[in-house]
């Protein structure tokens, strides 16, 4: 399989590449999401197969796009990355990683971003383009407050310039974030059934035992460098299930 790899729009990358861009990222813990999620990725024809496998699908000549960035279609505002967006012919697929981010607090609803701080006026513009660009691909008519902001972004991000959508929300968990999964996967049901998505949108989660294999204090010793020598996780089951 002919895969390229890039971080945003740039590339062509190969691993050991890869891991340097991630490498000048900002990580808050071990158990941050894009060490994982890299990890994973190390594999990339294999993790390819197996999307393709679950979606029913083939994917001609695809594209990796770590931290793939979108700019809002109306208003003032930063760009929506992605943590993985696989470009092909056709869908367009977006994943996002979550570790232990689904154990902290909720993310923040649409309703709550709106009422924080000023510019109202922009925020609403920046709103209604991401949710024009879901438009195509849902039954509802208003973007719904209790809507995950986070969940809507990355949705639009996935229906921009395309026919076909798919998002994935891959979810790693250990015995620690375990107990939190069911919740949050309840969570993004809700936030699915806000959307009404017809045939040309679909959710999924990919749920991945994880097991730590280093120290915790890894962080303090760059973890994308000792990836490049040593696996920093080991993954279990894997399951793939459409919301």
């Amino acid at each position: 399989m002919n895969v390229q790899i890039k971080f945003g729009e740039a590339g062509n990358y190969d691993y050991n590449m890869l891991l340097d861009q991630f490498g000048i990222t900002k990580i808050n813990s071990i158990k941050t999401s894009s060490i994982p999620l890299v990890q994973f990725w190390k594999d990339t024809e294999k993790r390819l197969t197996e999307v393709e496998a679950n979606l029913n699908l083939q994917l001609n000549h695809p594209v990796l796009c770590f931290e793939y960035p979108t700019v809002p279609a109306q208003g003032k505002g930063g760009s929506s990355m992605t943590d993985l967006m696989i470009l092909s012919e056709e869908p367009k697929i977006a994943i996002e990683a979550k570790y232990t981010e689904y154990k902290e607090m909720p993310e923040e609803t649409v309703g709550q971003w709106l009422q924080e701080g000023n510019s109202i006026e922009n925020k609403e513009k920046v709103l209604q383009g991401w949710w024009n660009m879901i438009a195509p691909f849902r039954a509802g008519t208003s973007t719904p407050a209790a809507m995950g902001y986070q969940f809507l972004h990355r949705t639009a991000s996935a229906c921009q310039n395309t026919k076909q959508a798919v998002v994935i929300y891959q979810l790693f968990y250990d015995n620690e974030t375990l107990p939190f999964l069911a919740a949050y996967k309840k969570l993004l049901a809700g936030y699915v059934a806000m959307v009404s998505p017809n045939e040309n949108l679909k959710f999924y989660t990919w749920e991945i035992e994880t097991k730590l294999l280093v120290p915790d204090d890894i962080k303090e010793q760059k973890p994308f460098e000792i990836m490049k020598q040593t696996p920093v996780y080991e993954f279990g089951k894997s399951t793939f299930r459409q919301i």
